[in-house]
């Protein structure tokens, strides 16, 4: 009997992932993240249990559904939770993928440019150090410019403030 079990269960779990593969809805927000598609079969796991009062949890890697969902029609009365967690891993996902959906990435560079104006080095000498090092993490050329200029704003900006004497914050 629990081969029946496991079987019903992993068909269960099938027809979630296709619908998060194949559903327009779904397929645009993976596309949005630029997650490839394959990696819900690859990288998200699903797995059906009692979780004692909550509907769905997650944790970047597995979304557990709660068994008492199964009891309705899921998929046209409980999917949402799925979507709900299925968003928490593709973010996840995608802070994985790209080096700069990290906020603390981004500040690291930030105060590392700052450290160079504070010693003296000029914009032209901080370009040529610092920006192949975060255009290698850039697909799209126009997005990464305009990340590194963001940058070298809050980089000045800390820098002055710094200068003057004043309190900065991060």
């Amino acid at each position: 009997m629990n081969w029946f079990k496991e079987a019903s269960e992993n068909a269960f779990i099938s027809k979630v992932k296709n619908i998060l593969k194949q559903h327009p809805f779904t397929k645009s927000i993976v596309d949005y993240y630029h997650i490839p598609i394959d990696e819900i079969d690859t990288h998200l796991q699903i797995e059906i249990c009692d979780l004692n009062g909550k509907f769905a949890e997650g944790n970047g890697k597995l979304i557990r559904i709660d068994k008492k969902l199964l009891s309705k029609d899921f998929f046209k009365d409980n999917f949402h939770f799925v979507i709900h967690e299925f968003f928490h891993w593709l973010k996840r996902r995608s802070e994985d993928k790209f080096y700069f959906n990290d906020p603390e990435e981004v500040q690291s560079f930030v105060l590392q440019i700052t450290w160079d104006l504070i010693q003296g080095k000029n914009k032209e000498e901080i370009i040529k150090n610092i920006y192949p090092i975060i255009k290698a993490h850039f697909k799209d050329s126009l997005k990464f410019k305009e990340i590194f200029q963001e940058m070298i704003n809050k980089s000045i900006n800390l820098c002055e403030i710094y200068e003057s004497g004043g309190e900065f914050t991060i």
